[in-house]
Protein backbone atom coordinates (compact mmCIF):
# COMPACT_ATOMS: atom_id res chain seq x y z
CA UNK A 1 0.00 0.00 0.00
CA UNK A 2 1.22 3.28 -1.09
CA UNK A 3 1.86 5.94 1.83
CA UNK A 4 -0.63 8.47 0.27
CA UNK A 5 -3.08 5.32 0.62
CA UNK A 6 -2.12 4.52 4.64
CA UNK A 7 -2.14 7.82 5.56
CA UNK A 8 -5.55 8.72 4.52
CA UNK A 9 -6.59 5.25 5.73
CA UNK A 10 -4.86 6.59 9.96
CA UNK A 11 -6.34 9.71 9.26
CA UNK A 12 -9.70 9.18 8.74
CA UNK A 13 -10.13 6.37 11.03
CA UNK A 14 -8.87 9.02 13.62
CA UNK A 15 -11.43 11.32 12.92
CA UNK A 16 -14.16 8.90 12.40
CA UNK A 17 -13.55 7.71 15.82
CA UNK A 18 -13.75 10.83 17.61
CA UNK A 19 -16.90 11.87 15.87
CA UNK A 20 -18.38 8.28 17.08
CA UNK A 21 -17.14 10.07 20.64
CA UNK A 22 -19.51 12.94 19.40
CA UNK A 23 -22.28 10.51 19.09
CA UNK A 24 -22.49 8.96 22.37
CA UNK A 25 -21.86 12.55 23.89
CA UNK A 26 -25.68 13.08 22.45
CA UNK A 27 -27.17 14.11 26.21
CA UNK A 28 -30.97 15.14 25.43
CA UNK A 29 -31.85 11.54 26.25
CA UNK A 30 -35.88 11.90 27.76
CA UNK A 31 -35.73 15.17 28.51
CA UNK A 32 -37.96 18.20 27.77
CA UNK A 33 -35.55 19.61 25.49
CA UNK A 34 -35.60 16.72 22.93
CA UNK A 35 -39.46 16.24 23.24
CA UNK A 36 -39.76 20.08 21.85
CA UNK A 37 -36.99 19.85 19.67
CA UNK A 38 -35.40 23.09 20.08
CA UNK A 39 -32.68 24.24 18.37
CA UNK A 40 -30.55 22.65 21.04
CA UNK A 41 -31.94 19.01 19.95
CA UNK A 42 -31.08 19.72 16.32
CA UNK A 43 -27.67 21.02 16.82
CA UNK A 44 -27.26 17.84 18.50
CA UNK A 45 -28.72 15.33 16.45
CA UNK A 46 -26.82 16.79 13.04
CA UNK A 47 -23.67 16.18 14.65
CA UNK A 48 -24.30 13.45 17.11
CA UNK A 49 -26.38 11.29 14.82
CA UNK A 50 -27.07 12.36 11.20
CA UNK A 51 -22.88 13.48 10.71
CA UNK A 52 -21.48 10.46 12.59
CA UNK A 53 -23.61 7.75 11.22
CA UNK A 54 -21.37 7.99 7.88
CA UNK A 55 -18.31 6.48 9.45
CA UNK A 56 -20.27 3.07 10.94
CA UNK A 57 -19.47 1.84 6.50
CA UNK A 58 -16.41 3.82 6.42
CA UNK A 59 -14.94 0.99 9.07
CA UNK A 60 -16.51 -1.60 7.57
CA UNK A 61 -15.15 -0.53 4.15
CA UNK A 62 -12.24 -0.03 5.36
CA UNK A 63 -11.79 -3.16 7.03
CA UNK A 64 -12.84 -5.20 4.14
CA UNK A 65 -10.41 -2.88 1.90
CA UNK A 66 -7.22 -3.70 4.57
CA UNK A 67 -8.36 -7.85 5.40
CA UNK A 68 -8.01 -8.10 0.94
CA UNK A 69 -5.05 -6.15 0.64
CA UNK A 70 -1.71 -8.18 -0.30
CA UNK A 71 -4.19 -10.77 -0.44
CA UNK A 72 -3.54 -13.80 -2.87
CA UNK A 73 -6.47 -15.47 -2.14
CA UNK A 74 -4.91 -18.86 -1.34
CA UNK A 75 -5.82 -21.11 1.68
CA UNK A 76 -2.74 -20.75 3.66
CA UNK A 77 -3.35 -16.77 3.41
CA UNK A 78 -7.04 -16.91 4.41
CA UNK A 79 -5.67 -18.93 7.68
CA UNK A 80 -2.97 -16.24 8.29
CA UNK A 81 -5.10 -13.45 8.19
CA UNK A 82 -7.69 -14.86 9.80
CA UNK A 83 -5.61 -16.14 12.35
CA UNK A 84 -4.29 -12.52 12.74
CA UNK A 85 -7.44 -10.96 12.88
CA UNK A 86 -8.20 -13.24 15.99
CA UNK A 87 -4.80 -11.40 17.48
CA UNK A 88 -6.31 -8.34 16.59
CA UNK A 89 -10.15 -8.39 16.87
CA UNK A 90 -10.82 -11.54 19.18
CA UNK A 91 -8.56 -10.88 22.20
CA UNK A 92 -9.43 -6.90 21.99
CA UNK A 93 -12.76 -7.78 22.43
CA UNK A 94 -12.64 -10.45 25.27
CA UNK A 95 -10.68 -8.00 27.51
CA UNK A 96 -12.38 -5.37 26.51
CA UNK A 97 -16.28 -6.34 27.00
CA UNK A 98 -14.60 -8.36 30.12
CA UNK A 99 -12.97 -5.27 31.98
CA UNK A 100 -15.97 -2.97 31.13
CA UNK A 101 -18.37 -5.88 32.39
CA UNK A 102 -16.44 -6.16 35.97
CA UNK A 103 -15.70 -2.11 36.54
CA UNK A 104 -19.56 -1.49 35.97
CA UNK A 105 -20.48 -4.68 38.00
CA UNK A 106 -18.40 -3.46 40.91
CA UNK A 107 -19.65 0.51 40.82
CA UNK A 108 -23.52 -1.06 40.76
CA UNK A 109 -22.29 -1.90 44.87
CA UNK A 110 -21.46 1.37 45.73
CA UNK A 111 -25.03 3.31 46.91
CA UNK A 112 -24.02 6.78 45.28
CA UNK A 113 -23.72 5.32 42.09
CA UNK A 114 -26.17 2.11 41.84
CA UNK A 115 -29.32 4.94 41.08
CA UNK A 116 -27.46 5.90 37.41
CA UNK A 117 -28.12 1.92 36.88
CA UNK A 118 -31.57 0.55 35.36
CA UNK A 119 -30.00 -3.43 35.16
CA UNK A 120 -28.30 -4.54 38.91
CA UNK A 121 -25.93 -6.61 36.89
CA UNK A 122 -25.31 -8.75 40.32
CA UNK A 123 -28.94 -9.72 40.02
CA UNK A 124 -28.72 -11.25 36.56
CA UNK A 125 -27.98 -15.61 36.36
CA UNK A 126 -24.99 -16.24 34.66
CA UNK A 127 -26.30 -16.69 31.46
CA UNK A 128 -27.46 -13.24 31.74
CA UNK A 129 -24.37 -11.79 32.65
CA UNK A 130 -21.99 -13.50 30.08
CA UNK A 131 -24.73 -12.53 27.86
CA UNK A 132 -24.73 -8.95 29.00
CA UNK A 133 -20.67 -9.09 29.10
CA UNK A 134 -19.94 -10.48 25.76
CA UNK A 135 -22.67 -10.97 23.66
CA UNK A 136 -24.68 -8.22 24.09
CA UNK A 137 -22.07 -6.08 25.83
CA UNK A 138 -22.21 -3.30 28.05
CA UNK A 139 -18.72 -1.76 26.31
CA UNK A 140 -21.78 -1.36 23.31
CA UNK A 141 -19.67 0.13 21.11
CA UNK A 142 -17.79 -2.95 20.48
CA UNK A 143 -20.83 -4.18 18.45
CA UNK A 144 -19.00 -3.12 15.55
CA UNK A 145 -16.11 -5.56 16.56
CA UNK A 146 -18.31 -7.80 16.91
CA UNK A 147 -19.78 -7.95 13.64
CA UNK A 148 -16.51 -7.75 11.95
CA UNK A 149 -15.44 -10.65 13.77
CA UNK A 150 -18.36 -12.97 11.81
CA UNK A 151 -17.10 -11.45 8.47
CA UNK A 152 -13.64 -12.29 9.00
CA UNK A 153 -15.15 -15.80 9.81
CA UNK A 154 -17.05 -15.92 6.60
CA UNK A 155 -13.97 -13.91 4.14
CA UNK A 156 -13.45 -17.04 1.72
CA UNK A 157 -17.48 -17.15 1.11
CA UNK A 158 -17.56 -13.04 0.50
CA UNK A 159 -13.99 -13.64 -1.80
CA UNK A 160 -16.13 -16.67 -3.88
CA UNK A 161 -19.15 -14.41 -4.01
CA UNK A 162 -17.14 -11.00 -5.73
CA UNK A 163 -15.12 -13.44 -7.91
CA UNK A 164 -18.41 -15.68 -9.15
CA UNK A 165 -20.87 -12.79 -9.26
CA UNK A 166 -18.62 -9.60 -9.17
CA UNK A 167 -20.56 -6.78 -9.26
CA UNK A 168 -23.94 -8.22 -9.00
CA UNK A 169 -23.13 -9.41 -5.62
CA UNK A 170 -22.54 -6.05 -4.50
CA UNK A 171 -26.14 -4.96 -5.81
CA UNK A 172 -27.54 -7.68 -4.27
CA UNK A 173 -25.96 -6.43 -0.81
CA UNK A 174 -27.16 -3.05 -1.71
CA UNK A 175 -30.87 -3.91 -2.43
CA UNK A 176 -30.78 -5.67 1.23
CA UNK A 177 -30.01 -2.21 2.76
CA UNK A 178 -33.51 -1.01 2.16
CA UNK A 179 -35.54 -3.73 3.86
CA UNK A 180 -37.22 -3.26 7.02
CA UNK A 181 -35.40 -5.88 8.95
CA UNK A 182 -31.38 -4.54 9.25
CA UNK A 183 -29.56 -7.67 9.34
CA UNK A 184 -29.65 -11.09 8.76
CA UNK A 185 -30.11 -12.71 12.29
CA UNK A 186 -32.10 -10.89 15.55
CA UNK A 187 -31.45 -12.94 19.03
CA UNK A 188 -32.54 -11.04 21.92
CA UNK A 189 -32.34 -7.76 20.68
CA UNK A 190 -28.80 -8.37 19.56
CA UNK A 191 -28.68 -8.24 15.63
CA UNK A 192 -25.71 -10.20 13.62
CA UNK A 193 -24.76 -9.82 10.28
CA UNK A 194 -26.11 -6.18 9.46
CA UNK A 195 -27.10 -5.79 5.91
CA UNK A 196 -24.95 -2.23 6.29
CA UNK A 197 -21.82 -3.45 7.55
CA UNK A 198 -21.69 -6.95 5.22
CA UNK A 199 -22.35 -4.79 2.06
CA UNK A 200 -19.51 -2.16 3.51
CA UNK A 201 -17.02 -4.72 4.02
CA UNK A 202 -17.86 -6.54 0.89
CA UNK A 203 -17.24 -3.22 -1.10
CA UNK A 204 -14.14 -2.39 0.91
CA UNK A 205 -13.18 -6.20 -0.35
CA UNK A 206 -14.66 -5.30 -3.64
CA UNK A 207 -11.86 -2.66 -4.15
CA UNK A 208 -8.91 -4.36 -2.76
CA UNK A 209 -9.01 -7.30 -5.13
CA UNK A 210 -10.22 -5.44 -8.08
CA UNK A 211 -7.52 -2.96 -7.36
CA UNK A 212 -9.16 0.37 -7.27
CA UNK A 213 -8.18 3.34 -6.03
CA UNK A 214 -9.66 4.73 -3.20
CA UNK A 215 -7.73 7.67 -3.37
CA UNK A 216 -10.11 10.00 -5.67
CA UNK A 217 -8.90 12.91 -8.43
CA UNK A 218 -12.06 15.01 -9.36
CA UNK A 219 -12.15 18.86 -10.36
CA UNK A 220 -13.30 21.26 -7.49
CA UNK A 221 -16.61 21.26 -8.95
CA UNK A 222 -17.28 17.70 -8.31
CA UNK A 223 -16.45 17.74 -4.82
CA UNK A 224 -18.96 21.01 -4.10
CA UNK A 225 -21.57 19.05 -6.10
CA UNK A 226 -21.03 16.13 -3.60
CA UNK A 227 -21.35 18.27 -0.75
CA UNK A 228 -24.35 19.85 -1.70
CA UNK A 229 -25.83 16.53 -2.48
CA UNK A 230 -25.19 15.44 1.08
CA UNK A 231 -26.53 18.42 2.42
CA UNK A 232 -29.85 17.91 1.02
CA UNK A 233 -30.33 14.46 2.13
CA UNK A 234 -29.67 15.36 5.41
CA UNK A 235 -32.23 17.84 4.78
CA UNK A 236 -34.72 15.43 3.53
CA UNK A 237 -33.23 12.50 6.44
CA UNK A 238 -34.30 15.70 8.83
CA UNK A 239 -37.80 15.67 7.49
CA UNK A 240 -39.34 12.18 6.66
CA UNK A 241 -38.23 11.25 10.56
CA UNK A 242 -40.46 14.13 11.68
CA UNK A 243 -42.98 12.95 8.95
CA UNK A 244 -42.89 9.22 8.87
CA UNK A 245 -42.24 6.19 10.94
CA UNK A 246 -38.54 4.84 11.14
CA UNK A 247 -39.81 1.86 9.07
CA UNK A 248 -41.63 3.45 6.32
CA UNK A 249 -39.59 2.53 3.19
CA UNK A 250 -39.43 6.10 2.29
CA UNK A 251 -37.70 6.70 5.54
CA UNK A 252 -35.31 3.94 4.94
CA UNK A 253 -34.69 4.94 1.69
CA UNK A 254 -33.37 8.58 2.08
CA UNK A 255 -31.43 7.68 5.48
CA UNK A 256 -29.24 4.73 3.37
CA UNK A 257 -29.12 7.42 0.55
CA UNK A 258 -27.79 10.23 3.04
CA UNK A 259 -25.40 7.94 4.75
CA UNK A 260 -23.73 6.23 1.51
CA UNK A 261 -23.76 10.39 0.10
CA UNK A 262 -21.94 11.23 3.56
CA UNK A 263 -19.38 8.69 3.45
CA UNK A 264 -18.17 8.89 0.17
CA UNK A 265 -18.55 12.91 0.21
CA UNK A 266 -16.35 12.99 2.99
CA UNK A 267 -13.60 10.04 1.51
CA UNK A 268 -13.52 12.27 -1.39
CA UNK A 269 -12.95 16.07 -0.23
CA UNK A 270 -10.34 14.11 2.17
CA UNK A 271 -8.44 14.01 -1.40
CA UNK A 272 -9.34 17.30 -2.29
CA UNK A 273 -8.35 19.24 1.18
CA UNK A 274 -5.00 16.48 1.34
CA UNK A 275 -4.22 18.22 -2.11
CA UNK A 276 -4.36 21.95 -0.53
CA UNK A 277 -2.55 20.86 2.82
CA UNK A 278 -1.04 17.92 2.65
CA UNK A 279 -2.28 16.38 6.12
CA UNK A 280 0.67 14.61 7.82
CA UNK A 281 0.24 11.46 9.85
CA UNK A 282 0.69 12.26 13.69
CA UNK A 283 1.91 10.12 16.25
CA UNK A 284 -1.44 10.48 18.56
CA UNK A 285 -3.43 9.39 15.43
CA UNK A 286 -1.94 5.62 17.00
CA UNK A 287 -4.28 5.49 19.42
CA UNK A 288 -7.78 5.87 17.40
CA UNK A 289 -8.21 2.12 18.63
CA UNK A 290 -7.55 2.90 22.20
CA UNK A 291 -10.00 5.73 22.20
CA UNK A 292 -12.94 3.77 20.36
CA UNK A 293 -12.01 0.64 22.87
CA UNK A 294 -12.30 2.85 26.17
CA UNK A 295 -14.49 5.76 25.50
CA UNK A 296 -17.98 4.32 25.21
CA UNK A 297 -19.23 3.40 28.83
CA UNK A 298 -17.33 6.37 30.21
CA UNK A 299 -18.84 9.23 28.06
CA UNK A 300 -21.97 7.14 29.01
CA UNK A 301 -21.99 7.28 32.54
CA UNK A 302 -20.44 10.45 32.60
CA UNK A 303 -23.47 12.14 30.49
CA UNK A 304 -25.56 10.76 32.78
CA UNK A 305 -24.05 12.48 36.11
CA UNK A 306 -23.96 15.96 34.41
CA UNK A 307 -26.81 15.74 33.25
CA UNK A 308 -28.24 14.80 36.73
CA UNK A 309 -26.43 17.97 37.63
CA UNK A 310 -27.11 20.75 35.16
CA UNK A 311 -30.85 19.64 34.63
CA UNK A 312 -33.11 21.45 31.57
CA UNK A 313 -30.31 23.60 30.94
CA UNK A 314 -30.10 24.19 27.46
CA UNK A 315 -27.07 26.24 26.44
CA UNK A 316 -24.98 24.72 29.15
CA UNK A 317 -26.01 20.77 27.92
CA UNK A 318 -24.87 22.20 24.23
CA UNK A 319 -21.03 23.00 25.12
CA UNK A 320 -21.14 19.77 27.50
CA UNK A 321 -22.00 18.33 24.15
CA UNK A 322 -19.08 19.55 22.49
CA UNK A 323 -16.73 19.33 25.23
CA UNK A 324 -17.28 16.14 26.79
CA UNK A 325 -16.18 14.33 23.53
CA UNK A 326 -12.77 15.97 23.56
CA UNK A 327 -12.18 15.80 27.01
CA UNK A 328 -12.83 12.11 27.13
CA UNK A 329 -10.72 11.70 24.00
CA UNK A 330 -7.81 13.61 25.57
CA UNK A 331 -8.08 11.31 28.50
CA UNK A 332 -8.09 8.03 26.83
CA UNK A 333 -4.80 9.11 25.06
CA UNK A 334 -3.17 10.11 27.87
CA UNK A 335 -4.10 7.50 29.91
CA UNK A 336 -3.25 5.19 26.60
CA UNK A 337 0.06 6.57 26.16
CA UNK A 338 1.00 5.71 29.89
CA UNK A 339 -0.11 2.60 29.83
CA UNK A 340 1.91 1.91 26.24
CA UNK A 341 5.28 3.05 28.45
CA UNK A 342 4.73 1.52 31.70
CA UNK A 343 2.85 -2.19 30.55
CA UNK A 344 3.63 -2.54 26.96
CA UNK A 345 2.46 -6.36 26.59
CA UNK A 346 -0.35 -5.05 28.64
CA UNK A 347 -1.37 -2.84 25.61
CA UNK A 348 -0.20 -4.47 22.91
CA UNK A 349 -2.98 -7.22 24.01
CA UNK A 350 -5.90 -4.10 24.55
CA UNK A 351 -5.10 -2.54 21.05
CA UNK A 352 -4.10 -6.03 19.10
CA UNK A 353 -0.76 -4.54 18.75
CA UNK A 354 -1.78 -1.21 16.57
Amino acid sequence: MDKITSNKIRILSFYSIFMVVVCHAYNLTNLEIEHSKSFSYYIQYLFGLELSQIFIPMFFFISGYLFFNNHDFTRKTFKRKIKNRFKTLMIPYLLWCGIWFLIIYSIQYIPMFSHFFDEPLHEMSIWQQLWRAFVDPINYTFWFIRELIFYVLVSPLIYLAIKYLRFYFLIFLLALLFLQQPSLIKMNNVLLFQFLGVFSFSLGAYFSIEKIKIVTSYKWYVYLLLMLTWSIFIFLSFYTREVFDNTYWVSILVKRIAIFLGFFAVWALYDFLDKKNNFKNYPIYSYRFFIYAAHGVAITYLTKIYVKMIGEHELILLLMFFISPIVISLICIAFANLLQKSTPKIYGYLTGSR
